[in-house]
């Protein structure tokens, strides 16, 4: 399109060489190539690079110290709730699960003591017809299962002694096992292991806040990674906050991805991009066509009966260098594109691409 132009715009340096003033010649006649205004859809978006992130995670540890026995899992099992993950030896454990099957051993056996004293008084108030056989019937009911209480706190205690020498540490929630930093022999202490649920995906997002007028949950967005290249994923806005971060003096807000194939997983990164407003059948011209006035007011360049005819017109949505006009044209108009910057109001020109 440059070249004809320039070949256009040679014979006319050539031939307005001699030409008198006053009268339009070939050499008046810019040539311009343009563009037919038409109907299409234009979004205004925002752009943020991210982190993908489990929108349920969590870093598994514990409370009381020990030493990693086994490790039951591996990086990226899939686990259930509840499954046992890592096999602990723990000293203070032990005696915690020892202690309490302890004192339940000492209750029971101090309840059976009392019942038996209890049935050996009503055996001689029996005796002696000072006791009538239905109370006598309770008696000696309590007294038996005193004894059977006392028997089962005897193997809960045997029991504990043997399976407090190991702890197990459970899922959470489903997910996928991430990293797992517990090594068997090692202390456990500190942080063992991570997981991560399945099938939701979130982003944490940092926006200029001249948008944050314009943010709020269910907005559509997409992220897009170099690692899938051409791929889209779907999401949304889930969360937004009201105002801007204290030291960054940005806009935070929460993008959710919901993936049933598992290709996004937690640390991929990329670009999320959030469609802030839509227009359909908007005008929309290339930024390259338009001189600005102010801040939304623009001069173009029109084809008017052979002449330019310069017109002021207001844009709304933007997209990269592309522009919503929503008032000073319509469908159908001619704008110029090359050689606008060489034309004013009534300069005659010649179409000589399009």
């Amino acid at each position: 399109m440059m070249k004809n132009l320039i070949k256009a715009l040679i014979p006319i340096v050539l031939l307005s060489v001699g030409c008198g003033e006053g009268k339009i010649t070939v050499a008046d006649v810019i040539p311009v190539s343009v563009i037919t205004v038409e109907s299409s859809v234009i979004s205004e978006t925002v752009n943020a690079s991210c982190r993908l992130e489990a929108a349920s995670e969590a870093v598994v540890s514990v409370s009381v110290p020990g030493v990693v026995e086994e490790v039951l899992v591996l990086a990226g099992d899939s686990v259930l709730a509840g499954q046992r993950l890592l096999v602990l030896c723990t000293d203070d454990l032990q005696r915690a699960m020892i202690s309490d099957a302890a004192a339940m051993l000492t209750a029971a056996r101090a309840s059976s003591e009392y019942a038996q004293s209890n049935l050996r008084r009503a055996v001689e108030l029996a005796e002696t017809g000072a006791m009538s056989a239905d109370e006598f019937q309770r008696i000696e009911t309590e007294a038996r299962a005193s004894e059977a209480t006392c028997h089962q706190a005897v193997a809960s205690y045997n029991a504990s002694s043997v399976s407090a020498r190991n702890g197990f540490v459970l899922a959470p929630f489903d997910g996928i096992v991430g990293r797992i930093i517990a090594t068997e022999g090692n202390p456990a202490a500190g942080p063992l292991l991570s997981i991560f649920g399945v099938g939701v995906i979130r982003a944490e997002l940092l926006v200029a806040p001249r948008h944050i007028h314009k943010l709020r949950e269910g907005l559509p967005a997409v992220f897009t990674t170099d690692h899938f290249p051409g791929r889209l994923f779907p999401g949304s806005v889930v969360s937004v906050s009201e105002t801007a971060d204290a030291v960054s003096g940005l806009v935070a807000m929460t993008v959710q991805f919901t993936d049933t194939t598992g290709t996004l997983i937690p640390g991929l990164s990329g670009v999320t991009m959030v469609s802030l407003a839509t227009k359909e059948n908007a005008v929309v011209l290339p930024g390259s066509t338009m001189t600005p006035v102010s801040e939304f007011i623009w001069e173009v360049a029109v084809v008017h009966e052979g002449k330019a005819s310069i017109r002021r017109v207001t844009s709304g949505i933007r997209n990269g260098n592309r522009y919503e006009i929503t008032e000073g044209l319509i469908p159908g108009d001619s704008v110029i594109s090359l050689g606008n910057t060489l034309v004013s109001q009534g300069t005659p020109i010649r179409v000589v691409e399009q």
